[in-house]
């Protein structure tokens, strides 16, 4: 589903995403997946687009996905069962289709699937190529409706997610690695190869995202003890919110700043109006507040393996 990478901000991007991360103890009710895909095929699709695929995967320790082209039929079938909580995974990709690198896709991943299988945690998302972002960034409404959705997955969850977050993402491809194939000395192991800067290379962020990146620190996020950076959209959970100094504290040092009140204790964080903003000095200015409201609350230094930080950049704490 993700294109390959291209420049924007001097930085390598191949998405958008907007994702949450929900606790691995924390049942999502099949009645809650339904409805955001729902809202995703009602309010975030264009005129002329269509969904395409339909992925689904029961629970329980060895049930296979079950992935397939997208109709009415296997649609309104997969309602039924989503809505008896008997599905563990659902996902629905969309295309334009005259302009097919114009592409965006639903995913839910949730619940404990019993047996011996184990969710580090849940994961709810909406993603897009560039191609389509830059035709949704350009909607007012599109943009909120993007923002509302994650307003609705956060409030929808019992006691909320533990994190989310919407930007600007790429997932580093692995390089080809032979164990025995001979290395000139002092030659860079494959993993040194992809690593990113350890300097953000722009005022506007470019998340890195993926399991190589969030994979064992999902259960950081879970546990509040941090989060991955400040991004375009922010949806901080309680813990979160008191680590960075409370919900009046950052309002006060965000003043001009979209931030609001979630369910649950939490709190939304917009950096800028468009989740493709204009590379400018005011937004540059935007970010970097936002950066320095929410740095209390980053993941901690101590806490990070030390593979990971340069795939966090500074969005540590020291």
């Amino acid at each position: 589903m993700v294109q390959p990478p291209e420049t924007v901000y001097n930085q390598k991007a191949s998405h958008f995403r907007l994702g949450f991360f929900i606790g691995p103890d924390t049942e999502v009710r099949g009645d809650l997946v339904v409805e955001l895909a729902e809202w995703f095929l009602a309010h975030l699709l264009f005129p002329g687009c269509r969904p395409v695929s339909l992925d689904t995967k029961r629970r329980g320790d060895g049930n296979a996905p079950n992935m397939g082209e997208y109709s009415e039929r296997r649609w309104k079938a997969s309602v039924k069962k989503a809505r008896a909580g008997e599905y563990a995974v659902l996902g629905i990709e969309v295309q334009t289709p005259d302009v097919p690198q114009q592409k965006i896709w639903f995913y839910a991943h949730v619940n404990p699937p019993g047996g011996d299988e184990f969710l580090d945690s849940g994961t709810i998302e909406v993603s897009c190529s560039l191609a389509y972002l830059r035709h949704l960034a350009v909607s007012p409404a599109k943009v909120d409706a993007l923002l509302e959705f994650g307003r609705r997955t956060w409030n929808g969850v019992h006691g909320g997610p533990a994190y989310g977050f919407g930007n600007l993402a790429i997932i580093l491809a692995r390089p080809r690695f032979g164990a025995l194939a001979p290395r000139p000395p002092g030659a860079p192991m494959p993993w040194d190869i992809i690593m990113p800067p350890a300097e953000p290379a722009h005022a506007i962020p470019v998340a890195y995202v993926g399991n190589d990146v969030d994979g064992n620190l999902a259960s950081l996020y879970c546990k509040g003890r941090g989060i991955k950076g400040a991004f375009w959209a922010n949806y901080l959970s309680a813990a979160h919110v008191r680590l960075a100094g409370g919900f009046e504290e950052l309002r006060a040092k965000l003043s001009g700043i979209r931030a609001e009140p979630l369910e649950h204790g939490g709190m939304l964080v917009v950096a800028t109006d468009s989740p493709l903003p204009e590379d400018s000095a005011d937004n540059h200015r935007r970010f970097r507040r936002v950066h320095e409201a929410l740095r209390p609350s980053f993941l901690s230094r101590d806490e990070t393996p030390e593979g990971k930080r340069p795939m966090l950049g500074h969005f540590y704490r020291e």
